[in-house]
């Protein structure tokens, strides 16, 4: 795969972009309700997840789950998600490495945020 297959056109550190808070849905609310339900069927019950790329808001089960842990750029936001029992801000694109031991979780979702990722395939590797 060439090295800048996934290279965007604004070289601007990602930092830039997410010291601000950007508290917005982006996907309508059926396609939420089908996630949702989608995540409540495929997910082990009382297992722990990692929303990966998370936000102020989670498209997760409302229950079922046991310990939910966010990984994005912005702790305000993830400080707002009722969800999210845990969190760590992480460049992704600076260091596609999750910050966690192997074997961390059971599951990893990432619901609407993959195309902001340079290395992707490095990333799901390490998943």
């Amino acid at each position: 795969m060439p090295s800048d297959a996934f290279a965007r056109m604004d070289p601007t550190e990602d930092e830039a972009f997410y010291a601000f808070e950007r508290k917005v849905v982006h996907i309508e609310t059926g396609a939420i309700e089908a996630l949702r339900t989608a995540y409540g069927e495929i997910l082990p019950p009382h297992g722990r997840v990692l929303d990966l790329m998370s936000s102020w808001r989670s498209h997760l089960p409302h229950t079922g789950l046991g310990q939910v842990t966010g990984l994005r750029m912005n702790a305000a936001e993830m400080a707002d998600n009722p969800q999210l029992d845990a969190w760590v801000v992480h460049n992704l694109n600076r260091e596609p490495r999750l910050p966690f031991d192997d074997a961390s979780f059971d599951a990893v979702v990432c619901a609407v945020s993959v195309q902001y990722l340079v290395a992707p395939v490095a990333v799901f590797t390490d998943v």
